[in-house]
């Protein structure tokens, strides 16, 4: 064989394989499906004016009023195409359905890593399909993270560029790791690249420290100044999302509230201090004993579902004649009784285990034990704090964290910093193989090696002997709700009953949890046999290679079924939907045409809107012409029209509102915090108050079929029931609900949405300004406020806005609407306070009038105003933020450089290679 090739053909076989592999695992995508993800069918909601926007404008804009009455787009759908690497990250997925691409390329990042630690290829190909198939990759690729996983693919080889930095090739280093450390920061997941930072960090001074030692100055020199310099290029390269997001931050959920004021009843996200609330931090994370998901997926019962619905515990509880009696519980088969469900971990919600294969993690163990390689120093620190920083423990380092340690407090779920041990895992496990097979590097001898292995197995199997030393099998809530059962019920025989089906759901548990560790012990004893046949050369090498990597796809394979499976629809247990359906993620409900019925069609946009659906990569699918013409004309409604609805039905968690119209709801990890504040303090409060005034308005009309006819109260509450209002004056108890222009109300999808007559519409005049001192003032004036009339105004902006005077004849309209330009034209005879039913955000709205700028100021908590001088004037509204600008340009510069700087190194360290082969 050719020596060149067969030095390229363990990279071709791994590529090959890695493409096959991700795209045999979601082969429904080729056939017409699509996934079922619940984050994508929400983003379609949040994006879908920033979408209809770009079909008519040609460009997405940086603001939607389609959530929360307004907000930037920045993490919704901004497009930062200045930034080169963008188009780099499109090109390595090589045109694959997005799923695809995404698991391709986590697969191929960590064989880079892998070849940067100089680790055989053939094993490296191992680590990477372990890699791949960690269940942290599967299950949020099915949830929809799309970005995130984009994010975590990019970890391994950002951190072999770094190793090999340092360890030999200096400048081939640099280049690599500036190449995927910029990827990672341009899929745009900051989470993800925080926690990255805290490997990257721990390697780095691991490997500074190795180097002192060894007195090798020049060569550290040369490594850490390359490193420094692609950094600031891969900075550089993402400035327009960093500086954008950070400008931003300042103003959510993750900044600094100036309330020191809680409504009552109602527990914040957000803290006193600056960052999220702990208890929001930790609502997913792990609870007692759930890191050994790492040895056994069903430690904790892997998935919130019931019993009756995991496979495994129907199996379990039909085999078993102990359970019978208790079946119609285990099973929910008794819709009357009470269900209990497989998953009985600490979070919140768990969508699966995070498992990144048993067999990885006892030769990670074996390396920690016995490699010399100082890299398992940080591999092991920032393992044992990953595992600690994912419980839900709010004390002891999750205290010194959430409160010390800088930006950790601005992510939610801070579990996902176990994402580190899913690189580190199979990293450090190939390191050790590859030591293995060569025989050298390794502490100890043969017998140590096998007294190693064994000591691992005889763990697990004290894990599978004594399940008590994984924590509870009943949750929290479980246990307090037997309690209380045990001690209301008299009854000898029902507390007998009780008792027994307490016991039967920890036996259940239990019997799932065995079963994985059994499970577990059997990949560990075939580890255990790797061993042994490559520490005495039993087999060939090739063979205990082509074994081992079947063993590993059996692994982790097997489990990412149980969350992402291949089933096609019509499977209760499918992941997927046939694609057309997905592309359609609303169906408008009565309640929505109603809306449309009553206003007026834009034809000309709706008919661009429909003619570029067919090419946009969510509706490409879409089969039914006829809902693609209602979507068109919902989407040119939305660029036309400024009102906004408020949808009853859970409003501040979901985007079929949004779909169709601005909604006052919406779904969103960072939302401004003041409007949250809004939320908090007034808008669930109006909620109730206007659920009282539209049950008044039906009682009246009750009142009116009560006079005409006799009626039961049965007959009486389902007339009720039925009864469609058509339109209701919201009242001025309800100033938020008024002051966002909300013009419709969907009580009940299924019946007309309640046109509002007394919403405050686009832009009004006030005839007074209250003035307060402090933010808690400012909202709690708001409740009594009449909003038509008296705007609530910070004194801060006192010089700004004072010295008008009251003019009952003074006029404000909207004449046309834009997502980030807005026109009105007004008339007074004095100068007047103008309030803007638009979300304040001082950072790039800015307000003209007759074509120049002038000053702006926040109203009512989370409004815009401005003075207005007297006259007939044209006022414009525009969204020109200057960071996002500033951002481009600079990552066009950075970005542009950081690819010339790599193409150049590859170019000379490939000529280096030829002339050595020469």
């Amino acid at each position: 064989m050719n020596p060149k090739f067969k030095s390229i053909l363990p990279h071709l076989v791994a590529i090959a394989a890695f493409l096959i592999l991700s795209s045999v695992y979601f082969s429904p995508l080729f056939d017409g499906y699509s996934l079922k993800q619940s984050d994508i069918r929400q983003f379609q909601g949040m994006s879908k004016e920033i979408v209809d926007h770009e079909f008519v404008n040609g460009v997405k804009p940086l603001w939607t009023n389609s959530m929360f009455g307004g907000m930037p787009s920045y993490q919704i759908a901004t497009e930062h195409n200045a930034n080169w690497l963008t188009y780099i990250d499109q090109a390595i997925k090589l045109g694959l359905p997005r799923p695809v691409g995404i698991l391709f390329i986590s697969m191929l990042g960590f064989y880079i890593l892998t070849l940067c630690m100089r680790v055989n290829p053939w094993l490296g190909m191992i680590g990477a399909i372990a890699f791949g198939f960690s269940t942290i990759n599967i299950l949020y690729i099915g949830a929809g993270h799309m970005s995130k996983v984009n994010a975590i693919a990019y970890m391994a080889p950002a951190l072999g560029g770094l190793i090999l930095a340092f360890r030999g090739k200096w400048l081939l280093g640099a280049a690599v790791f500036g190449l995927f450390f910029g990827l990672n920061l341009t899929a745009n997941h900051l989470q993800m690249t925080y926690y990255l930072s805290f490997l990257l960090v721990a390697v780095a001074v691991s490997e500074v420290i190795r180097l002192a030692l060894k007195k090798e100055w020049i060569y550290l020199g040369k490594s850490i100044g390359a490193l420094a310099v692609v950094s600031i290029l891969t900075l550089m390269s993402s400035a327009s999302n960093l500086m954008t997001t950070f400008e931003y931050s300042k103003y959510t959920t993750r900044g600094t509230s100036d309330l020191t004021i809680k409504p009552k009843g109602q527990a914040s996200k957000m803290s006193a201090k600056e960052g999220l609330n702990k208890n929001y931090i930790l609502e997913y994370n792990f609870g007692a004993g759930e890191w050994l998901s790492l040895v056994a997926p069903n430690a904790k019962g892997g998935k919130t579902d019931l019993l009756g619905n995991n496979e495994k515990a129907v199996e379990l509880i039909n085999a078993n004649p102990n359970y019978y009696e208790y079946a119609d519980i285990l099973l929910n088969t008794d819709q009357s009784k009470p269900a209990f469900p497989s998953y009985w971990g600490g979070q919140s919600f768990s969508g699966g285990a995070f498992y990144f294969g048993v067999v990885m993690l006892f030769f990670f163990l074996m390396g920690l034990i016995f490699l010399k390689d100082s890299l398992k120093w940080p591999f092991l620190v920032i393992g044992l704090l990953a595992i600690l920083l994912s419980s839900n423990d709010p004390g002891g380092i999750n205290d010194f964290f959430i409160n010390k340690f800088p930006m950790y407090n601005k992510f939610r779920d801070s579990k996902m910093i176990m994402t580190l041990l899913q690189v580190m895992i199979p990293a450090l496990a190939v390191l050790f193989l590859d030591k293995l097979f060569r025989k050298e590097g390794l502490i100890g001898h043969k017998k140590a090696w096998l007294i190693g292995s064994a000591s691992l197995v005889f763990v697990a199997l004290i894990l599978y002997v004594s399940p008590s030393l994984s924590g509870e099998f009943l949750t929290k809530n479980e246990i307090s709700m037997f309690a209380d059962q045990e001690k209301n019920v008299k009854d000898p025989s029902q507390l007998t009953y009780l008792t027994g089906i307490k016991n039967a759901i920890e036996d259940v548990r239990i019997d799932l949890y065995k079963s994985d560790i059994g499970r577990s012990i059997l990949f560990i004893l075939l580890g255990a046999g790797i061993v042994v046949l490559v520490s005495r050369s039993i087999l060939p090498k090739a063979i205990v290679i082509g074994g081992l990597m079947l063993i590993v796809m059996i692994d982790n394979i097997s489990v990412n079924k149980r969350y992402v499976n291949n089933e096609l629809p019509g499977d209760q247990t499918s992941s997927y939907v046939v694609a057309s359906d997905a592309s359609m993620p609303y169906v408008p409900s009565t309640a929505d045409m109603s809306i449309l019925a009553r206003e007026k069609s834009y034809s000309k946009d709706e008919q661009t809107i429909l003619s570029k659906m067919s090419d946009y990569v969510y509706y490409k699918d879409a089969l039914d012409q006829d809902m693609n013409a209602v979507y068109a004309k919902f989407g040119a409604l939305n660029l036309n029209t400024d009102y906004r609805v408020l949808n009853f039905s859970n409003p501040m968690a979901e985007t079929s509102t949004s779909f169709f119209h601005k909604s006052i709801g919406g779904y969103h990890g960072a939302k401004l915090k003041r409007y949250q504040e809004l939320v908090d303090f007034n808008t669930l409060n109006e909620m109730q108050q206007l659920n009282q005034e539209i049950s008044a308005e039906k009682n009246t009309i009750l009142r009116k079929y009560a006079s005409q006819m006799e009626m039961t109260q049965e007959m009486a509450q389902q007339i009720f029931d039925t009864i469609s209002i058509e339109s209701l004056s919201v009242s001025d108890k309800n100033p938020a609900i008024n002051m966002l222009n909300t013009k419709y109300i969907i009580v009940n999808p299924g019946t007309k949405a309640i046109r509002n007559t007394n919403a405050n519409g686009p832009a009004w005049f006030v005839q007074s300004v209250k003035w307060v001192s402090s933010a808690n003032e400012e909202l709690s004036s708001l409740t009594n406020c009449n909003t038509k009339k008296q705007a609530i105004v910070h004194q801060e902006f006192k010089t700004i806005a004072s010295g008008t005077k009251m003019d009952t004849t003074a006029s404000i309209r909207m004449v046309k609407y834009g997502t980030t330009e807005l026109r009105y034209k007004s008339a007074s005879k004095a100068d007047q306070i103008a309030v803007f039913s638009e979300i304040y955000y001082p950072e790039g709205w800015n307000c003209y009038v007759d074509g120049k700028q002038i000053e702006t100021f926040r109203a009512n908590y989370v409004l815009r105003a401005a003075k207005i001088k007297k006259g007939e004037h044209q006022i414009e509204w525009k969204f020109e933020p200057k960071a996002f600008q500033t951002g481009s340009n600079l990552s066009f510069a950075g970005s542009s450089l950081l690819i010339l700087a790599c193409i150049g190194v590859f170019w000379m360290n490939r000529k280096i290679e030829v002339s050595e082969e020469a």
